[in-house]
């Protein structure tokens, strides 16, 4: 749980930065994205912990459904209603792509016997949720990947994006 005194710590240490660089033009947007990347990561990340044994599951299913997402859209999003984009904030991710995370989502939750309905609908709007919002973050920072460490895959952020909104959405569901 993140604590009052916590959440403090955090927050000043988002607002130093700009504070000491008399960032006047842009001091309160960075203070804003660094405190909500320092809360949005560890409260997320929290949730591997309270799920236990079904961690590994989760995450297996996760990666699977990132994979299905861009193995759908490449089938499935060049023509017809499934290549409606989702959103205007990623043109490329389509309603194919959706159905592709749902199939290969379901699919590794019941290989590893981990299906249930609110696990795979949080799994399958988390990714979408997490491709999105990282899309959001990434045309606000003006770049195309989030880090070139794996290239042409979107960064890090790219990797655990759709994990971390899984994570949130699965400790608010009962």
């Amino acid at each position: 749980m993140l604590t009052l005194p916590m959440a403090g710590v955090l927050l000043c240490a988002a607002a130093l930065p700009p504070l000491v660089g008399q960032d006047v033009a842009h001091g309160a947007d960075r203070a804003a994205r660094t405190t909500f990347g320092l809360i949005w990561l560890p409260v997320a990340l929290t949730g591997l912990v309270s799920l236990g044994d079904l961690a590994i599951a989760i995450c297996v299913s996760v990666v699977f459904a990132d994979v299905g997402g861009w193995c759908g859209g490449r089938a499935l999003g060049r023509s017809g209603p499934l290549s409606r984009p989702l959103s205007a904030l990623s043109p490329a991710k389509t309603w194919g792509g959706v159905v592709g995370s749902a199939a290969l989502s379901g699919l590794a939750l019941w290989a590893m016997d981990a299906w249930t309905p609110l696990r795979w609908l949080a799994v399958l709007r988390g990714c979408a949720l997490g491709d999105l919002l990282e899309s959001v973050i990434k045309r606000g920072a003006g770049v195309k990947d989030a880090g070139r460490w794996l290239p042409g895959f979107g960064g890090l952020l790219d990797r655990i994006d759709s994990l971390l909104v899984t994570l949130l959405l699965l400790g608010a569901t009962p």
